[in-house]
């Protein structure tokens, strides 16, 4: 019994120690599919991440939602990274915010040392999952475009699967630049359109 209860409180340290490190931010980290606002337009969505999280050994494959704002993609990809934590023990999964975390990036280019810098390479290399949120919200500069590239292609080449959100459709992402970024994505990532309006409004009003 002792062994059972050393062994559960392991995972829960675990499991704990790894939510932390995600960095899903704070509005985000109780997401779940039981919590979910179904809605018509997002039933295909939920499905497809709820599939993909439910999957013990996913290898490169993955799945990435675009649609309007507000129509329950950040959500839906929280919570398959949660579940993936605290159901199939996933460590290492990391969750960024793409403008915000380029923001970090330029700020840290007056030190030879950085957090910024660290995660960026870390998620190049060692993540086992990572989330794009808001992919294409930045501004699409060379070195955006040629940053974000180098995360994609990186973890192409090592087969480790990303997941992005995105407000922009594959065509206008194209025109923005990252046409190769996507065409990677699109091998190992099942892309679904959400087809739900923005419900904060109607959030904001309970």
């Amino acid at each position: 019994m002792t062994d059972i209860l050393s062994e559960e409180y392991r995972l829960i340290q675990q499991r704990t120690k790894a939510m932390a490190l995600s960095q899903i931010p704070p509005r985000y980290m109780q997401c779940t599919f039981e919590n979910f606002t179904q809605r018509k337009g997002a039933e295909k969505a939920l499905a497809v991440a709820q599939e993909w999280a439910e999957t013990k050994d996913f290898g490169d494959r993955s799945f990435s939602l675009v649609g309007e704002p507000g129509a329950g993609k950040t959500h839906l990809a929280a919570a398959a990274i949660r579940h993936q934590i605290m159901v199939n023990n996933l460590t290492k999964a990391r969750f960024l915010n793409v403008p915000i975390f380029l923001d970090q990036i330029r700020a840290s280019f007056k030190f030879t040392e950085s957090d910024a810098q660290d995660l960026f390479k870390f998620c190049c290399e060692h993540a086992s999952i990572v989330v794009l949120d808001d992919f294409g919200k930045e501004k699409a500069t060379d070195w955006a475009t040629e940053r974000l590239y180098v995360l994609i292609e990186s973890r192409y080449q090592k087969m480790l699967p990303t997941i992005i959100t995105s407000n922009k459709t594959l065509d206008e992402l194209d025109d923005l630049g990252y046409g190769a970024a996507i065409s990677r994505l699109q091998q190992t990532s099942r892309f679904v359109r959400v087809e739900a309006g923005d419900m904060r409004p109607e959030l904001g009003k309970r």
